[in-house]
Parts: structure tokens; C-alpha cells; sequence
């Protein structure tokens, strides 16, 4: 057996050496201050697709006024403002599937692109590779559906979704039941499920429904029952409203009731190792900011801290304040947050956040505890990087994310089938895939060096 994990391991060591002198000379080159065309699906485009573009202009600030129109021999495709797009507000034109190209041959074409007010205009040229070239399952892929007590499950056929279906449904009434108990509000109409057969963002959103991420070879390693119940307490506690529910608080709440971020964890003693690592970020900050800052470290902090104010003030006192936070008119969110908590519990935000570090303070942190924390802040941090480098539609700040209500009336499925699938992305995925599973089932050593070698890479591919 020794022998044999010496020769694993030195095989993993040569694939590394070889990967990391082909990542080196085939580097991509990192363009700025230039417009830039994002087209979608993502991968190759094929004749019969039905295109989407995201155009990124440095020269139109955000809040500026400002389009673009894309024309294609002579006529117009359509236009778009440019506009904040994605939770990182992003500024861009996005053009949702304006070229059909279901009447196209195989072939390069040149589309021209005019952004307004200025009138300038520049041509991009794009290749259809051939219909039946398309990657598997999408020929002959579609969407169907099925329903649940709770929901309309929405998947494409020919993905491990269609495969489990059965499974997903019963996993989500079960979540969806445990989320009407613990807020104590039920749902007038069924709640509509989309299931992704790719990554997207850390697999789950709540927008116009939910969309959650389910397949095979998944480098996210999603907890279908937490990730369901975390984005069905943020579609039940849009339901129950309230004057404003900021975002610290929205996600706090979600990462509460699901008892854990990405995985069961107790809230108060993980938050803890976050003052070991100095890592924890004060209360002002990720309120203000809350999703441009270190993600789990965020989300993690916003859990803890309502685990704190439930188990300080009980749940009723905590729901009645969450629910009547007045709406931040020419001020920050922090001091809407200090204003509220004064008036409903008669502490400011400092005094809290002064509570709230003593009470983290006193819980007991295992090493081990803290080892794992600091290996799955790293992991997903290296999973963001590999997004950005290699999978940009993925990031979770201005991740693809489209309509699936129009999507099924078009009969698109390419959108949320296709990614990026070079043999960088094999690779950054397979190494991906195997620190997951070690850091979810505790070998921390094997995950650490992993993650060092996979953090090693992304600086040649990403510096």
C-alpha cells in the first residue's frame, strides 16, 4: 500500500509538472482598458444557437448614459442600456439572445456593434461551428418538469437532475416543510425550481424562484439539503416581507436556520476561529458592503451574529426588529442597523458588536475546528479564482444567470448545459473535486497540499 501511494502521488506530482509548463506558455493575454464581448453560451457557439451578449466599455462609467446596438448584415439585432448587473453590480450592456442563428450555416460572420450616445462603431467576427458537432446531452435535450407538494421542478433531460429527480423532489419538501415550521409562514402557490447541470455562482440563487446547481463531477460539492433550505428561507422570507431586509441579515438568517453555510456546523464556535485566524471582519463593514467582501467569512459572521441575537433576545423580538428595519434614505446601511437597534433592543451597533466578540469569545474552538476552517475559506477562495480565470460566468458577483421562464418558451437549454471545457478546466476541476472531498471528509493534510499545488497553478494562469 505505501508503495503504491508513493506512485500516486508521484504520478499526481508529474501530471502537475507537465500541466504547469503547458498553463505557462499557453497563458492567455490579459487585455485592459479595451471593450470587451462576452458571448453566450459559453464554449464554442453552434449553428442554430441563439446568442446573448454582456459588452463591458471601461470608457461608460457606472451611471452614465450610455447603449449599445448590434446589427448583423444591415439590421438591427437589438439594443441594450448599459446598466448594473449581477449582486458585484457590474456595469453593462446585456443583449439576452437577440442573434438567431437557427437559419446559419456552419461559417465566420461579422456583426457591428455601436455604442451611443457617441456613435463609435467596431465589428467583432464570430465562428458557428457545425449543429451536430453540440456537445452531449444537448441534441435532443429539453426542458420538462415535474411537481411536488411544495414545487415545480424544472430540469433538462439527459442530466443526472432528470436521473434524480425523484430524490430532488422529496429532498425538497422536506426542506420546504422544515423552512414553513421554523418561520411559521406557508406559501399561496408552489414555488418554481430550476435545476443548473453546471456550476453557477456557489450553486444556489434565489431570483424569480430558485436555481440550484445539480450534476455529476460538481467541484462546488453541494449539500443538496442545505442548499435547498438556505434559498427556500430567502424565497419564504421575501414572502413574509418587511420594510427592509439587509443583506446581512437576509443571508445571516438563511445560514442560521440551515444550521451551516455549505455544510452542518456550529455557528458560534466556527465564528470563533475567525478571531484566531484574525480574520474576522467588523459588523460596519459587512453590512455596508456585505457581498464585496471575503465570502465565507461574510456569510459565516452574519449567521453567528443572528444565532447570537435569537439566542440573546428570543426569536419573536428578533423577527418583530428584523422585519421593521426602516429603508437607509441618504445614509448607510450600518446606520440604519444602529438606529434599529437602539430603537428595538436599546444597544448601538458598536455596544452590540462589543456583545457579540465576548460571546465569541467564550466558545470553545477545537484546532481542528480551526484547521478546517481555514482550509474551506482557502478552497473557496481557489474555487472564486478558478471562476475568474477560467469560468468567468460562474463568478458569483456577475454570474450568467438567465431567465429560465423565457428560456423553456424559446426552448433554450445550451445556456445552463455549456461551459468551458478545455483541459485547463479538466484540470482545475478534477484537483477541485478531490480537495473537496478531502476537506469535507477530513484529511486535512492531503487537502492542504492540494490546494497549495492548485493555488500554485492559478498564480501562472491568474497572477
Amino acid at each position: 500500500m505505501g508503495a503504491y501511494n508513493y506512485c500516486m502521488r508521484r504520478s499526481l506530482f508529474s501530471l502537475l509538472m507537465v500541466a504547469t509548463i503547458l498553463l505557462t506558455t499557453c497563458r492567455p493575454v490579459q487585455q485592459t482598458g479595451q471593450v470587451t464581448v462576452i458571448t453566450h453560451p459559453d464554449g464554442r457557439l453552434y449553428a442554430g444557437d441563439q446568442i446573448s451578449f454582456e459588452v463591458l466599455d471601461p470608457a461608460v462609467k457606472n451611471g452614465e448614459p450610455g447603449s449599445i446596438d448590434v446589427s448583423f448584415n444591415g439590421q438591427s439585432l437589438g439594443s441594450a442600456d448599459f446598466a448594473p448587473y449581477g449582486l458585484g453590480l457590474r456595469n453593462q450592456a446585456t443583449l439576452w439572445w437577440i442573434w438567431d442563428t437557427r437559419n446559419l450555416k456552419p461559417g465566420r460572420y461579422t456583426l457591428t456593434f455601436t455604442r451611443q450616445p457617441e456613435n463609435d462603431t467596431w465589428e467583432e467576427t464570430f465562428t458557428l461551428h457545425p449543429a451536430d458537432r453540440v456537445p452531449a446531452p444537448e441534441p435532443g435535450a429539453h426542458w420538462t418538469s415535474t411537481t411536488s407538494t411544495c414545487c415545480s421542478l424544472y430540469y433538462i433531460t439527459g442530466t443526472a437532475a432528470e436521473r434524480d429527480i425523484t430524490f430532488l423532489s422529496q429532498e425538497a419538501d422536506r426542506q420546504s416543510a422544515e423552512v414553513s415550521a421554523q418561520l411559521g409562514s406557508s406559501l399561496d402557490k408552489k414555488m418554481d425550481i430550476v435545476i443548473m447541470s453546471r456550476v453557477i455562482g456557489h450553486g444556489g440563487y434565489t431570483w424569480n424562484g430558485i436555481y440550484t446547481t445539480y450534476m455529476d463531477d460538481n467541484y462546488i460539492g453541494n449539500d443538496m439539503s442545505i442548499l435547498f433550505h438556505h434559498e427556500f428561507v430567502h424565497y419564504y422570507d421575501q414572502a413574509v416581507g418587511g420594510t427592509y431586509l439587509p443583506a446581512i441579515l437576509q443571508e445571516g438568517l438563511a445560514v442560521y436556520l440551515a444550521g451551516g453555510h455549505f455544510k452542518p456546523e456550529a455557528l458560534g464556535p466556527r465564528a470563533a476561529g475567525l478571531l484566531q485566524l484574525g480574520w474576522y471582519l467588523p459588523l460596519p463593514t459587512i453590512s455596508d458592503d456585505f457581498y464585496k467582501q471575503q465570502h465565507d467569512i461574510s456569510y459565516l459572521e452574519a449567521g453567528a451574529l443572528v444565532d447570537y441575537l435569537v439566542e440573546t433576545y428570543g426569536w419573536g423580538a428578533f423577527n418583530e426588529f428584523y422585519r421593521s428595519i426602516p429603508v437607509p434614505e441618504n445614509t448607510t446601511i450600518s446606520a440604519v442597523l444602529d438606529s434599529a437597534f437602539q430603537d428595538s433592543f436599546g444597544i448601538s451597533l458598536d455596544t452590540l458588536e462589543s456583545a457579540f466578540l465576548i460571546f465569541l469569545k467564550s466558545q470553545p474552538v477545537s484546532k481542528e475546528e480551526v484547521t478546517d476552517l481555514e482550509l474551506t475559506i482557502s478552497f473557496f477562495d481557489i474555487v472564486r479564482r478558478y471562476q475568474l480565470a477560467l469560468d468567468p460566468s460562474a463568478y458569483f458577483l456577475t454570474a450568467w444567470l438567465p431567465d429560465a421562464s423565457v428560456m423553456r418558451e424559446r426552448a433554450i437549454v445550451a445556456d445552463l448545459l455549456r461551459h468551458p471545457s478545455g483541459w485547463e478546466n479538466h484540470l482545475f476541476e478534477s484537483l477541485l473535486i478531490r480537495s473537496q472531498r478531502e476537506l469535507f471528509t477530513g484529511d486535512y493534510k492531503n487537502a492542504a497540499i492540494n490546494l497549495r499545488w492548485t493555488e500554485w497553478m492559478l498564480d501562472i494562469v491568474s497572477p
